[in-house]
């Protein structure tokens, strides 16, 4: 992961960089990220937890989006983030044509591998709990653990067989049949 530090960008310029490179870029505090493609094995996970997810949450009125351009705001609406999650939950969701989806996600799922580890596990976690998601999944199939954080109480759980949510009573995944 390539890190270029305090650097303000505009918003043209960001969306310039964003389209000059193959690589996954993101914007947290005025950071920014970037990230080479992703691992077949990381696509796989992904697919199978949206999979997964998406025939949860449509029973509760809720959206499931993979790989979507996510803003993120702080309490005096100034722009802190624009994130690519692997997976985001919407459950009061608005407008889903825009480039940038300005809802902040109940749910996000990232899949982390050695390079995304530092971003994932702290500035995102950071990032997300100070916009007001609820609930962030941090799926390592390294360890082959899922860490679910509850924003709301600050509660983190590192499962290894079944992984829960804090938000939706019954939602539950088993990690062997993720990285198999």
């Amino acid at each position: 992961m390539t890190v270029i530090e305090n650097r303000h960008i505009s918003d043209r310029d960001f969306l310039k960089l964003r389209e000059e490179t193959d690589d996954k870029v993101e914007l947290i505090d005025n950071v920014v990220y970037m990230t080479p493609a992703p691992t077949p094995l990381h696509q796989r996970i992904c697919f199978k937890v949206a999979k997964f997810l998406d025939g949860y949450v449509t029973n509760k009125k809720c959206q499931m989006l993979q790989g979507i351009n996510v803003r993120l705001y702080d309490e005096h609406k100034t722009k802190i983030g624009d994130v690519i999650p692997d997976i985001s939950v919407f459950c009061q969701y608005k407008d889903l044509n825009l480039t940038f989806i300005d809802d902040i996600p109940t749910i996000i799922v990232e899949i982390v591998s050695s390079s995304t580890a530092y971003a994932d596990n702290i500035k995102k976690a950071d990032l997300y709990k100070r916009t007001g998601v609820k609930e962030y999944w941090i799926i390592d199939p390294i360890s082959k653990v899922i860490t679910v954080w509850n924003f709301n109480t600050d509660e983190q759980m590192i499962y290894r067989e079944i992984a829960y949510s804090y938000l939706f009573e019954g939602l539950s995944i088993e990690l062997e049949n993720l990285f198999t």
